[in-house]
């Protein structure tokens, strides 16, 4: 009788340790996450402080981040990864605005060499994105027409280029073989940038 009162005991008392501990656990959740989420914010507020310092310091510096932020493709992949590897993901695994995969069979009849980029003759005026990527780049670019700059998550800006229009907005992410949008004339422009020299297309698209 004994033996079996203190078996009633001991389940009893193991009962009670698993849902003291369970119910500590649950209440760590939500406190590791708001501080997780309050670390971000103010690491994100004091980016934005000291990028106002910087540009209200001088003219010049004004000049210098005008130049780099408007004028040249931020190293959005490099950001990220590090941004990733310190404070957690920066995009998510799913994004909105992601465009509707098609086709990925060959849907180009030739491809021929125009300076540094590569004019790709297409059977259907839509083509597909070569790499999953954000976009970092949307607008006019003189001698390319519409243009909408990829950079891909391996680091490479693909531009797309001799568009029709702009079905998208700066910073979408985008997944490949997902539509791009159509081309003038069946005719994609297609430049490949990586570390800012300018690179072939054949890791991207197979001549078989």
């Amino acid at each position: 009788m004994d033996h079996l009162l203190l078996e009633a005991q001991n389940r009893i008392r193991n009962k009670r340790i698993h849902l003291v501990s369970t119910q500590k656990k649950q209440k760590e959740k939500p406190s590791k996450y708001i501080s997780e989420l309050f670390t971000r914010t103010l690491l994100s507020v004091i980016l934005v402080l000291l990028c106002a310092i910087f540009v209200n310091s001088s003219d010049a510096n004004l000049l210098l981040f005008k130049n780099h932020l408007f004028n040249e493709t931020l190293a959005f992949t490099k950001i990220n990864n590090f941004y990733t590897k310190y404070f957690g993901d920066l995009i998510p695994d799913k994004i909105n605005n992601t465009l509707p995969v098609f086709d990925t069979g060959k849907n180009y009849s030739n491809i021929e060499k125009e300076n540094d980029s590569f004019r790709v003759h297409l059977t259907s005026n839509t083509y597909n994105f070569l790499e999953s990527g954000v976009i970092v780049f949307l607008g006019e670019k003189e001698g390319f027409g519409k243009t909408m700059i990829v950079q891909g998550i391996d680091g490479v800006d693909i531009w797309y280029s001799n568009l029709t229009n702009l079905n998208a907005t700066m910073y979408d992410y985008v997944e490949k073989n997902s539509i791009v949008g159509e081309f003038n004339d069946q005719n994609a422009v297609l430049t490949f940038v990586e570390n800012g020299e300018y690179i072939g297309y054949e890791k991207y698209i197979s001549e078989i």
